[in-house]
């Protein structure tokens, strides 16, 4: 069985800044899914793969409230997130151009725990969740780990393709058919040997649970980072809580902005 990843140091980072910082690009990568660069002034402490910020277009103020994104990549300079066009708010954001301003508030919450040296990861994403595990792949190549990694969508059209790292072997599935394996990700995932392996999952809430009820059957430790609208950001308005798994008492909640988004998939209820 394989061991359980070694936490990043620290699991929480309390070092979250507020910024105001130029969009650098705003680019499409579907025809439902886009990528926004902003430029920052790098907090001491960069985030780490599953921490998000909170993000408040300038251009556009009728938004009430600020939208959680995960980073998919950090640079001295600026970060990234991917995110899907989907209501009001983010069909304005998918018009904001380069030059316009964005105030934003992070980096939140915990991230994904890494692996030890001789662990295999199996990195799944669906939708946006593509960004978290992305950026996570990325911390993985350059710590010298091979790793898989399997992104899914219902229609191929809907797949968000990115220049993975050399060390990913990346696995594309669609359930109709339209490109690489036809099927849901674990299809894509397939018949393996499952000894030191271990799960990182965004993506939709049914996706997560097929992989971690597939972790849980082969006695695999698997991570997943939960997706949630919420209001502070900061687990203070306990807008965001989920359900967790508890020993018989009363149902406990977990708050996804402070306690997670990344918790150990079985924590949780599916």
């Amino acid at each position: 069985m394989a061991r359980l990843p070694e936490p990043l140091t620290p699991l929480i980072q309390r070092t979250s800044i507020r910024q105001v910082g130029r969009i650098l690009s705003n680019t499409q990568l579907s025809p439902f899914s886009m990528e926004m660069r902003i430029s920052w002034n790098a907090p001491q402490t960069l985030p780490v793969p599953g921490q998000f910020f909170t993000i408040l277009p300038c251009r556009y103020p009728l938004t009430l409230l600020r939208r959680p994104f995960a980073y998919s990549a950090v640079t001295e300079s600026w970060f990234a997130f991917i995110y899907d066009i989907v209501g009001p708010a983010t069909r304005d954001m998918a018009k904001l151009k380069a030059e316009d301003d964005a105030d934003w508030i992070g980096p939140l919450g915990r991230g994904f725990p890494l692996p030890s040296p001789d662990v295999k990861p199996i990195l799944v994403a669906g939708g946006a969740g593509v960004g978290p595990v992305f950026f996570l792949s990325n911390v993985l190549a350059g710590r010298g780990s091979a790793h898989l990694v399997v992104i899914g969508a219902r229609e191929a059209k809907r797949l968000i393709r990115l220049e993975w790292p050399s060390h990913a072997e990346v696995r594309l599935c669609a359930e109709d058919g339209g490109t690489g394996i036809t099927g849901t990700v674990i299809d894509g995932i397939g018949q393996q040997d499952m000894a030191d392996k271990v799960f990182y999952s965004c993506g939709p809430a049914p996706m997560m649970a097929a992989v971690h009820r597939l972790a849980a059957e082969c006695g695999c430790p698997s991570w997943v980072s939960v997706e949630e609208m919420m209001a502070c950001g900061v687990g203070a308005c306990q807008g965001c809580a989920v359900a967790a798994a508890g020993n018989g008492g009363p149902q406990e909640y977990k708050r996804i902005c402070d306690e997670g988004p990344v918790f150990a998939s079985g924590d949780l209820i599916w």
